[in-house]
């Protein structure tokens, strides 16, 4: 026992030198002699060799009672009598669940081979004379079992023939637990932020036949549910034997809920829900916990460490040989103490279950009065993730094929992500830094980024003791394995010794080495203080401890003792941490067997304050002479690059920019009229409506044409004076709209009369029509109609849909003519018959000053209203929601929309049908033929009609850039939305950012052209919502289920080095392939391959500097799919790598692709764009054609791709993707994960 007492922590950086090569590569030709912990005892029966025993038909097992966990029990004892008239010595009983353990139940390996009797493991076993040792002699025996609730019914079946040559003598009767799905086993951890808590539970109820939840509150306060998700994983997850074969059994689901904004340490309790199909509800016992202080809370705080504990069973079955019998007595004491003590730290090696998965449910059975009432955490060791070719950074056996992934479903922890499972946890005074040792965790390497951040970001003010935790001994141990390679992991210490003393980490905490071991404050393998159990102010060192006796074989020490070791214990035992405030800390190692300290001191201090060094560290900056012309290359470069780039392609000209509205003067003919009805529109709440324009003109011509402008009065009065001392034009403002008047009128011409028809939506003010001759060049004005206008101009309208920043948010955008100071914008929502809540919307809007040039700031400016944005949280997964848009005006009284629905999210990882739509370069057309576009954007009102005819066959929309064409003319952003709300009202409608929303001179885009049209990102930036850290920088991620989108911003530099590229490759890194096995790369602009015209002239095809920069990422983190615009059609790739195919096939995907297919799909609706006249070798596919994508997830296994025509819907081109997990673990060139030699 030790005391840390202090108040201050004043120390110096010292600059750490590495190890020699030489003794690198000693280590790592030493360490294949490293020990395995012990076999699994189910790998010792051979039980695909099993063969039926010819005996007398009077052998008998009996097993009651048959019905168990009639009381809610998840575990009871049974009793089992045995009858055999041929008894031996190693006749054994096995317990099997599923009931029915032939090979019937198996997977078939091979058809042309003989199935074996049979192919899966018992769940445990146990020698029949074990307690019986008359058995051999009479043949009868009596046999106490405790059997867990393990989601299925049991039996027993008695072998003779020992483990190596086993044969069936008999099966006994069926048992089953009363409801084998009920709830069970729940697992406390902390969240992401200090308030939450979360709790994982398993259940044998899939989310077809239930509704998982947890109600939870204060104790004796009202109590609240929250939902959860459901994750499960099949014999394909695993990564080899005997995962895979015959250790394989079904693990049932896992479910997953999270308790937010919790109170500081106050106690909370909760219980496990499946709400049924027919609404009936399966409850679990209530349980309770007590919520975690905020960080720098000075209570009294109590922390468990421990390492390889692994688990045993009460009824002494498994023969185990003491390989893990310190487990349950590591349990017990924890059992009896859990009053005292706060958070447990499981550092690796958790269950050794070794790929026999069913012991895995023994495991959380074991601990369950501990997990479900404290938070349990734990670390990834090698008997959880090692297997080759997976990833993990040894390559040896150790998992059983489990490669992680069991460990990594069935506990939470706030991990980024589950393949990488190192995480930081904030516990009142303790800052605790949890690394990963089966992933790379070396200088350089992603690991050491987050370990440098972790131990840089904590605030010792808050947070005094700072705690590394490990599994594998990354410090100092003198364990006899460990021995002979040099006291610890090879590479580890050189790596982050100089971390820990950078960053004064006070203990170092490691497993693997099955003992106890505590070393002085320690820095370059030399002792920094001489004290051994009380210690004061400043350590100078990190105090390293192994604690790996949690109950698994015990390791040896080494002869030898080391001058740095103070005290070790060849015994199983577990560390307790106690902060009693921010200057005292207790260090307690105790016994398992007892619970009783073993040795003690005091570590008393008062307040000590040292000087930091001066002496600059590696990674403090330093400016040089002659570092500032290290800047001419780069700037030179970035010139040319924008010199270069104006010769891109613009996608065409906006309609409005032919009319020289500024150069408009008087025609005006008394005799000429135009008579625009009804007056009045939208009288039943439309935000479209038909209406008829009858005009004449006494001097017709065939250039005469109809302009429809709203404010109605149009005229110079409404303009900004750009100069007092120029006179403002007659008109200053385009049209929302116009027709030429002989448009569905032949005779015009000759009559001067006509008849037109146009739809207007509410646009927040009133309408008027004017009669032009001259054509749109030369504009004189004949005659204006009378005012129209809707009933109420300012409603809401429009509805835009968004995922927000978690998969359990939903945003909805809309725009209305209300500012705040005239009512309060909300939204109204629930589930579907449930009910409804109120959420409070922001309000944006944006004037004229706002933009950054014409046409955007002169003719084309039109007040855009106001936008509000409303955020629905806490969504429960794949749920109908129900809607409305509300304004509360200043009197009371309430504006309100019609009601729309949607379906929420489903959770990152989520077993279900998930139908995603994508396409870029739609833009917007006129059902009423207006604006005259010569089909610049007419196919884009046939993707519309094709996506509402098809909207309940989708779930959510990627419009990937140049979104609606407006390139200034801001009146046509409501006429995109209106035309897209019928589906962005009901899905998420998300966007990424073009060349056309974007693009401006000296505005800060990346590409200095016009083709926003002044806008510069403003109007699509306020418009639509997406989930960006900062909307000037529209890039983005989103989760939708088993898909992860990385969504890039083109028109920002994305180059190596780059803010950006530092998101892309965060996004891509981060993504749980486990639970998200569909990457999918998005951006507007080509950054990868395309043979359109206007790339192919520039000989890159694509954009230049694009895969340049990002094809090492693709390939590094295994993109599927990688999904353009900009270029207007259609075009596929084979799975491509450096311009090379990496599959030959190109319509049915198996395996790894060890590519990325990349796709154009930019044939939205804007003007086509023509192919070069090359064929490459990588384009599979071409379409000079209108389309979309459609993407279906199936499962974690089957992704379809389709492309299909906007003209009727059907499907050009497809291919399928069938694979499983291992395979994207799989090592494939240039995205092999490193790994190393030891093992």
């Amino acid at each position: 026992m030790m005391i840390i007492s202090t108040s201050r922590f004043t120390f110096c950086s010292v600059n750490v030198g590495g190890f020699s090569l030489l003794v690198v590569l000693w280590s790592l030709s030493t360490l294949h002699d490293v020990v395995s912990h012990g076999d699994h005892p189910f790998a010792r029966i051979a039980i695909d060799k099993t063969v039926l025993a010819v005996t007398n038909a009077t052998a008998i097992v009996e097993v009651s009672p048959s019905v168990l966990g009639l009381g809610g029990q998840s575990f009871e004892w049974v009793n089992v009598n045995v009858r055999n008239p041929n008894p031996s010595s190693n006749d054994w009983i096995g317990v099997f669940s599923p009931s029915n353990f032939s090979a019937s139940t198996c997977a078939p390996d091979n058809p042309r081979v003989v199935a074996p009797l049979l192919c899966t493991s018992p769940i445990k076993y146990k020698y029949v004379q074990s307690g019986n040792p008359n058995y051999q002699n009479t043949g009868n025996a009596s046999v106490k079992l405790q059997l867990i609730n393990q989601r299925s019914d049991f039996s027993l079946g008695l072998f003779t023939g020992g483990l190596s040559k086993p044969k069936l003598v008999t099966v006994s009767n069926t048992i089953a637990f009363a409801n084998p799905n009920a709830p069970n086993f729940p697992r406390l951890a902390q969240g992401k932020l200090w308030n939450e808590m979360i709790v994982t539970w398993t259940s044998g109820y899939s989310l077809r036949e239930s509704e998982p939840f947890v109600e939870w509150g204060k104790q004796g306060e009202k109590q609240r549910r929250s939902p959860a998700t459901t994750l499960t994983f099949n014999r394909n997850s695993m990564c080899g034997a005997p995962a895979k074969t015959v250790g394989w059994r079904d693990p049932g689901y896992f479910h997953t809920s999270f308790m937010t904004g919790l109170w500081s340490n106050s106690l909370f309790t909760y219980k496990l829900g499946h709400k049924l199909r027919n609404n009936t509800i399966i409850w679990s016992q209530v349980y309770q916990f007590k919520s975690s202080p905020y960080p720098g809370q000075s209570s009294l705080q109590r922390v468990i460490i421990f390492g390889d504990m692994g688990k045993d069973e009460a009824d002494g079955s498994n023969e185990y040989n003491q390989f893990q019998r310190g487990s349950l007595n590591t349990t017990k004491q924890l059992i009896e103490d859990l009053k005292n003590l706060d958070v447990v730290f499981h550092i690796g090696d958790i269950s050794y279950a070794n790929g026999y998965l069913s012991q895995w449910d023994q495991f959380t059975s074991q601990i369950e009065p501990i997990a479900s009432s404290v938070p349990y955490m734990i670390a990834s060791g090698n008997h959880e993730r090692d297997w080759p070719n997976s990833g993990s950074f040894y390559e040896n056996y150790d998992s059983g094929g489990e490669c992680g992934v069991v460990a990594e479903t069935m506990f939470y922890v706030p991990a980024q992500i589950k393949t990488k499972l190192w995480y930081s946890v904030d516990y009142g005074m303790f800052r605790f830094c949890i690394a990963d040792t089966e992933n790379d965790w070396r200088h350089g390497s992603e690991q050491y980024k987050f370990i440098e951040g972790c131990l840089a970001s904590v605030n010792r003010q808050k947070q005094p003791w700072l705690v590394f935790l490990a599994h594998r001994v990354l410090g100092y141990s003198s364990s006899l394995f460990y021995y002979i390679q040099g006291y610890a992991e090879p590479m580890g210490r050189e790596s982050l010794e100089n971390l820990w003393q950078k960053y004064n980490v006070d203990i170092a905490i490691f497993g693997h080495a099955h003992n106890y071991e505590r070393t002085c404050p320690m820095y370059q393998s030399k002792c920094m203080y001489n004290e051994s159990n009380k210690y004061s102010g400043s350590l100078n060192g990190t105090i390293h401890v192994v604690a790996g006796g949690g109950g698994a074989s015990l390791s040896e020490f080494a002869p030898i003792k080391t001058a740095w070791s103070v005290f070790r214990d060849y015994d199983y035992g577990f560390l307790k941490l106690t902060a009693f405030n921010h200057s005292k800390l207790l260090f307690e190692y105790k016994k398992s067997r007892d619970g009783k300290v073993l040795g003690w001191g005091e570590w008393n201090d008062m307040v000590e304050v040292a000087m930091r060094c001066k002496t600059a560290s590696a990674g403090t900056p330093v400016l040089r002479p002659g570092n500032a012309g290290m800047w001419i290359y780069p700037v030179l470069f970035f010139l040319l690059l924008h010199v270069g780039i104006q010769s891109v392609t613009s996608h065409g000209y906006q309609t409005f920019s032919k009319i020289s509205i500024l150069e408009t003067v008087f025609a005006l003919d008394d005799a000429a009229y135009v008579k625009a009805s009804p007056l009045v529109l939208g009288l039943k709440g439309q935000t479209s409506e038909w209406l008829t324009l009858t005009l004449h003109n006494p001097k017709p011509s065939i250039d005469d044409w109809i302009g429809v402008f709203s404010p109605a009065n149009f005229s110079a009065s409404t303009c900004t004076p750009e100069s007092s001392m120029v006179s403002p034009p007659l008109l200053c403002t385009a049209p929302i709209k116009y027709q030429y008047a002989n448009y569905s009128n032949p005779s015009y011409k000759n009559t001067g009369k006509a008849l037109l028809k146009f739809q207007l939506i509410n646009q927040r003010s009133d309408f008027s029509f004017a009669l032009f001759t001259g054509g749109l060049s030369k504009p004189k004005l004949v005659a204006v109609s009378n005012s129209v206008v809707f009933a109420n101009p300012n409603a809401p309208n429009y509805p835009r849909l968004a995922q927000g920043k978690t998969w359990n948010e939903m945003t909805v955008t809309w725009t209305s003519g209300y500012g705040i100071d005239e009512a309060e914008p909300f939204v109204e929502w629930g589930r579907r018959g449930e009910e409804k809540q109120h959420s409070p919307a922001e309000t944006l809007t944006i004037d004229r000053n706002s933009l950054c040039g014409a046409p955007a700031r002169t003719v084309g400016w039109r007040d855009p209203g106001f936008i509000h944005t409303g955020f629905l949280k806490g969504l429960w997964p794949k749920s109908v929601y129900t809607y409305k848009l509300g304004h509360k005006l200043l009197n009371g009284s309430v504006i309100w929309s019609h009601v729309y629905q949607f379906k929420s999210s489903p959770y990152p990882g989520q077993n279900s049908l998930q139908r995603v739509i994508i396409f870029g370069d739609m833009g917007k057309d006129e059902v009423d033929g207006s604006n005259d576009y010569n089909n610049y954007q007419h196919g884009s009102l046939n993707t519309t009609k094709q996506l509402i005819g098809d909207l309940k066959n989708y779930d959510i929309v990627f419009h990937i850039g140049d979104i609606c064409y407006a390139n200034g003319y801001l009146s046509q952003w409501d006429q995109f939305t209106a035309q897209v709300e019928l589906i962005a009202s009901a899905v998420p409608y998300m966007i990424a950012s073009g060349n056309h929303e974007r693009d401006w001179p000296n505005s800060g885009s990346f590409y200095e052209n016009n083709d926003s049209g002044g806008e510069c990102g403003v109007l699509a930036e306020t418009m639509f919502y997406v989930p960006v850290v900062n909307q000037a920088k529209f890039w983005y991620s989103t989760d939708y289920g088993m898909f992860k989108f990385c969504i890039a911003n083109t028109e920002h530099d994305w180059r190596e080095g780059t803010e950006q590229y530092k998101f892309i490759e965060e996004c891509l890194a981060t993504v749980d392939r486990q639970k998200q096995p569909w990457l999918i790369f998005l951006a507007h602009r080509v950054l990868g391959y395309s043979s359109t015209s206007f790339y192919a002239v520039n000989g890159t095809f694509g954009e230049p500097m694009g895969r340049e920069s990002l094809q090492k990422l693709w390939k590094k983190y295994k993109v599927d799919i990688a999904i353009y615009g900009h270029a207007h059609n259609y075009e596929r790739t084979c799975p491509v790598y450096e311009s090379s195919c990496t599959s030959n096939e190109k319509h049915a995907y198996k395996g790894s692709l060890n590519g990325t297919i990349h796709v154009v799909a930019g044939g939205g609706g804007a003007s086509l764009t023509n192919f070069a006249n090359t064929n490459t070798t990588w384009s599979l596919v071409k379409d000079l054609d209108y389309g979309f994508l459609k993407l279906t997830a199936f499962d974690h296994s089957n992704l379809l791709f389709e492309y299909k025509k906007s003209s009727n819907g059907k499907v050009f081109d497809s291919f399928k993707i069938s694979r499983d997990y291992k395979d994207i673990l799989a090592c494939t060139a240039d995205s092999c994960p490193p790994t190393t030699l030891p093992s």
